[in-house]
């Protein structure tokens, strides 16, 4: 998915790391796997592209989709042992 961070800075590296403070060398280990993206980097390049590339696409595990679902409220203790 980093890749589509790279296409935003038009297939430059060295756009994308100056853009976020990363050295080439520490994306290229980011890129081919031998290194992980941290979570700070993760949601630089979300700003740095101005959300097209998001912090939950790069890291999912980290950063998940915000729920657009409702909480349902709970039965309050008060009611439920008025019941009892």
């Amino acid at each position: 998915m980093i890749e589509k961070a790279i296409d935003h800075y038009h297939g430059s590296r060295s756009a994308l790391c100056k853009a976020i403070g990363m050295t080439p060398q520490f994306l290229s280990q980011v890129c081919t796997g031998k290194r992980p993206l941290p979570p700070r980097y993760a949601v630089l390049i979300e700003e740095v592209t101005g959300g097209k590339v998001t912090a939950a696409e790069l890291l999912p595990e980290v950063f998940s989709p915000r729920s657009t679902s409702k909480p349902t409220p709970s039965t309050p203790a008060s009611a439920a042992a008025g019941k009892a």
